[in-house]
C-alpha cells in the first residue's frame, strides 16, 4: 500500500516534469524506469519484452486515469506481422490531474526537486524516441545486472539472455545515452 502511493506521487510529478504528458507506454515506462533509477527509489522493474517494465507503473497509471486525473488518447500505430490493427496510448494530465500535481509538488518539494532535475537529465541527454529510449533502458538494466562493469560488449552479450536483440548501432546510440545522461560514471569501452 505504502509503495502504491509512492509510485503514484512519482508519477504524477513526473508527468508535470514531462509537460504535463507521456506519448506511449514504452515511453511511459522508460522514462519513469530511469526516473526511479536516478531517485534510488524501487518502483516495482523487472525484465520484459520491452526493456524494464513495472506493473505498479501501469496500475498507478491506469488508476490515475480512472480517477479522471489522465486523459487518454489512442493512435493508430499501423500493423503488426499478424495482420493486427496497432495502437499508441497517449496520457496528458487533465485540469483535475494538473491540480493534484500541483499540490503534491508543494507538498514534497524534495522529491519534486529531485525528479524536474533527473527528467532534465534525462531531456538533455538525447531527445530518444520510445524505441530508442526502451534500447538504453536495456542497457542500463543488463549494465546493473553486471555490476556496472561492462564493455559494449558485455552488455551486447548479455541481452538475448533477456530474450532482447539489439543492433551494434543502437547499442551504441544507447550507451551514449547513459553517458550523457550520467548514468554511468566513465565512458563504456568497446574491446579491441
Amino acid at each position: 500500500m505504502e509503495n502504491d502511493a509512492l509510485v503514484r506521487d512519482v508519477l504524477l510529478l513526473a508527468y508535470r516534469a514531462f509537460d504535463g504528458s507521456m506519448k506511449g507506454k514504452t515511453m511511459l515506462q522508460k522514462r519513469i524506469y530511469f526516473l526511479s533509477v536516478m531517485l534510488g527509489t524501487e518502483l516495482g522493474f523487472d525484465a520484459h519484452y520491452y526493456g524494464p517494465y513495472s506493473e505498479e507503473v501501469a496500475s498507478a497509471n491506469a488508476e490515475l486515469k480512472s480517477l479522471g486525473y489522465l486523459s487518454e488518447m489512442a493512435s493508430p500505430f499501423g500493423v503488426d506481422q499478424r495482420g493486427f490493427e496497432m495502437a499508441r496510448y497517449d496520457y496528458k494530465l487533465t485540469e483535475a490531474g494538473i491540480r493534484l500535481a500541483d499540490k503534491k509538488a508543494a507538498k514534497m518539494p524534495k522529491m519534486t526537486a529531485a525528479i524536474v532535475k533527473a527528467a532534465n537529465v534525462i531531456t538533455e541527454a538525447g531527445n530518444l524516441d520510445y524505441m530508442e529510449l526502451s534500447i538504453a533502458a536495456k542497457a542500463y538494466y543488463v549494465l546493473t545486472k553486471l555490476n556496472g562493469k561492462a564493455t559494449k560488449e558485455d552488455i551486447a552479450g548479455m541481452l538475448p539472455k533477456f530474450g532482447w536483440n539489439v543492433t551494434n548501432e543502437q547499442l551504441e546510440k544507447a550507451t551514449a545515452f547513459l553517458e550523457r545522461s550520467q548514468l554511468v560514471a566513465k565512458p563504456i569501452t568497446a574491446t579491441h
